[in-house]
């Protein structure tokens, strides 16, 4: 088995190989696999570092940075795979204004364009185009790289993209003009096989096609467009169960237990952990909590609310403006039922240090509840976190909009992530011991441990007629 990979996101390493980030998520798992099996990496370099060829590793691991112009990332980065893009799978933007598709934005979309070709035509130098090879693209930052690729001629190699986002329904997806739409939907169709971490989101996918490509044809979960077929798959990413032991047994983990215990001066412990991104839904998860407070106001003695948060790497306005909101409420929150020596809640930013997960680990391993929000979420690797984490006795309290909700729904208080009362009321009965769905620790740790890179990767690429998909990667199914 050959494998090549493509991504925006870029790994970190040094002259020893692959250095491991955290325990799940689209860079570990490619860590992993590329690890144990070898192969190419294409990538865009961080903003900032020196140019660099491609890099040679231990193992047969290859790195391929790209450099672009600042101005070409700006277009294909900030403008278009987050402004516009990750904004419309995640449900995000005002359509009253938003989005605007002017001249900006066409001018931007060319720089989209260019990204995804100079991605395409890297592709195109490192493939061998033999069945035994596996190309997996992902991160929607590249989502006309299979048309360009295309383009370059006929393949035999297999060619699989995975979205780790949510993907929207017809209506919403309709705020994309329409050539951008069609671009964007018979560029994914020329993959092999079109992958999600849920099935709510295929649905979406193929419910998109069926009104925008009008000489498409769907059969189940498979595509026929233009003498092609595309099969779709939903396969959650794997936690990586052994890197979060490691992480649990880390004396920085001790570091932050005993700090976090110190916080909580005894009292019971909700927590929640996440990057500062609006479809996490931190806003409404505090007004619950205060909503809580205000009809038990005695629980604010008996009970904390640790949030432990981080700022993106290439922060915008929107993520300053976010963070400032979520700050003045949780200060309102605190002085309404905290006092001077306690918070009622606490808004803890670990830094980019190399313990941020160290925090969330030992949060998860002390609390009496977890809260899972989200909007609208592709997974949601906290969750997968923390079903492996928590105390028996302790609640997951999980966004039904969560895609990892059909994976770990049946061991989880589901949470409508727009009801303020309902969540609030979730949040008392947990923090309470009155759960109902505080049951099944043992089975859902079970379901973790059975997970693997390898497993997933030959979940994706089945479908699509991989003669090793059960042998070559020397994992037993």
């Amino acid at each position: 088995m050959k494998l090549l990979t493509l991504s925006n996101s870029c790994p970190r390493w040094d002259d020893g190989g692959l250095l491991p980030r955290s325990p799940g998520g689209l860079v570990p798992m490619l860590i992993a696999l590329l690890s144990e099996h070898g192969g190419h990496w294409v990538f865009t370099a961080p903003p900032g570092s020196p140019p660099a060829g491609s890099v040679s590793l231990n193992g047969g691991v290859r790195l391929h940075p790209l450099d672009l112009a600042e101005d070409v990332r700006q277009q294909h980065y900030d403008t278009v795979s987050i402004g516009l893009l990750l904004g419309l799978l995640h449900y995000l933007h005002d359509t009253s204004r938003q989005p605007v598709v002017d001249s900006d934005m066409v001018d931007a979309w060319t720089g989209y364009e260019a990204v995804n070709r100079t991605y395409a035509n890297r592709l195109g130098e490192l493939a061998g185009n033999s069945a035994d090879e596996l190309v997996l693209i992902n991160d929607p930052h590249l989502m006309l790289v299979p048309e360009f690729y295309a383009a370059q001629g006929e393949r035999a190699n297999r060619l699989a993209y995975f979205l780790g986002t949510p993907w929207c329904e017809p209506d919403y997806f309709s705020i994309l003009p329409a050539w951008m739409r069609t671009k964007l939907l018979e560029s994914l169709l020329q993959c092999d096989v079109v992958g999600f971490h849920a099935g709510r989101w295929v649905d979406a996918f193929l419910a998109c096609c069926r009104r925008y490509l009008p000489d498409v044809t769907i059969d189940g979960w498979t595509v026929g467009h233009r003498g092609r077929t595309t099969r779709m798959v939903a396969v959650p990413f794997p936690l990586d169960v052994d890197a979060v032991e490691r992480v649990r047994r880390e004396p920085a983990t001790a570091r932050w237990q005993g700090r976090l215990a110190e916080l909580a001066g005894g009292r019971r412990i909700l927590t929640r952990a996440d990057r500062l991104d609006l479809w996490k839904n931190m806003t409404r998860g505090f007004l619950a909590y205060e909503a809580m407070l205000e009809r038990r106001p005695e629980l604010a003695g008996e009970c904390w609310f640790a949030s432990i948060a981080t700022v993106p790497s290439r922060a915008a306005a929107r993520h300053d403006a976010y963070r400032v909101e979520n700050e003045a409420i949780v200060r309102r929150i605190n002085e309404r039922f905290g006092s001077p020596d306690r918070e009622a809640v606490s808004l803890i930013y670990p830094g980019t240090g190399g313990d941020s997960r160290n925090s969330v680990i030992a949060a998860l391993g002390m609390c009496d509840a977890a809260l899972v929000n989200s909007t609208y979420d592709g997974l949601n690797l906290f969750a997968k976190e923390a079903a492996l984490l928590l105390p028996d006795s302790a609640s997951l309290l999980l966004s039904e909009n969560a895609g990892v909700y059909e994976q770990l729904g049946r061991f989880a208080v589901p949470i409508d992530p727009f009801d303020i009362g309902g969540t609030s009321t979730a949040m008392e009965a947990a923090l309470g011991g009155r759960s109902t769905r505080a049951d099944g620790a043992a089975g859902r740790r079970t379901l973790l441990r059975a997970e693997s890179a390898g497993r997933w990767l030959e979940a994706v690429f089945a479908p699509a007629g991989f003669p090793g998909a059960t042998g070559q990667l020397g994992i037993a199914v």
